[in-house]
């Protein structure tokens, strides 16, 4: 059987789905996690060189679910 992965960019969205599967039958494997990554983002000027423009940061949560049997 496939496991069920819910992934959503904001925690009560992710909660409400998770919620809405264990009511259909489904049992939580790993629970909810955010993960996180930051990063550096480059932008080109006037002579075509690269140069820092700003740090970027997104974080998504995480989860997966399994249907039970029977």
């Amino acid at each position: 059987m496939q496991d069920i992965i819910i992934r959503r960019a904001r925690k009560y969205e992710a909660e409400k789905a998770i919620q809405d599967h264990v009511k259909r039958g489904c049992e939580i494997i790993f629970p909810l996690t955010e993960f996180s990554k930051q990063g550096k983002t480059f932008d080109r000027d006037s002579y075509n060189r690269h140069v820092f423009a700003g740090h970027n940061y997104s974080s998504v949560w995480m989860s997966k679910l399994r249907r039970v049997e029977g």
